[in-house]
């Protein structure tokens, strides 16, 4: 006797891999309205999420005193005054700043070394993206953020036909037993 059709069992593998499919956005942090009074929100399904910054048409990195650049060493780091990556995520759980407290001479330089996050979600919620600056009036730039699910791992995909071979071999076991 057969316990599942083919349709079925079809059907049951894209019930099951529809959540596991992954989401991603794109987060555009201005240095001059998004603090953390004014966050960029995500409304996000539980799952864990990556976070990285990347150059595009609108933002690279931001500087807090109006394009100023002083005091930088010879490769364009260490500066008194310069091009900044760091940006901040609020989830229901946890607040994350995330930064390597460099200072550049120019944007490109600043992104490079941006840093990227993670974190986890348990179940759905809004997320919270901004700069941190206590004094945003002065700031030009910002950060362009890829926001991307992690995809559940392929052997995810594997559990779910042998729990239903279990499931039958168990079936089986219990009607012979009878």
């Amino acid at each position: 006797m057969k316990l599942f059709s083919k349709q079925a069992l079809i059907t049951l593998g894209f019930v099951i891999m529809a959540p596991m499919t992954a989401n991603a956005a794109t987060v555009h942090l201005d240095a001059k309205t998004n603090t953390n009074t004014n966050a960029v929100e995500l409304s996000l399904k539980a799952g864990t999420y990556t976070v990285n910054p990347f150059k595009d048409d609108t933002y690279t990195a931001w500087n807090a005193w109006n394009g100023t650049v002083t005091g930088c060493d010879g490769a364009g780091a260490n500066c008194s005054k310069g091009w900044i990556n760091s940006y901040s995520i609020v989830t229901p759980t946890e607040t994350i700043f995330t930064s390597n407290l460099g200072r550049y001479a120019n944007a490109e330089l600043a992104l490079a070394d941006a840093l990227g996050a993670t974190f986890t979600l348990a179940s759905d919620a809004i997320v919270k993206f901004f700069i941190k600056d206590s004094n945003s009036k002065d700031n030009i730039g910002g950060m362009s953020l890829n926001v991307s699910a992690v995809p559940i791992p392929a052997a995810a995909f594997l559990f779910a036909p042998a729990l239903l071979g279990f499931m039958g071999l168990r079936r089986r076991a219990q009607k012979s037993v009878a």
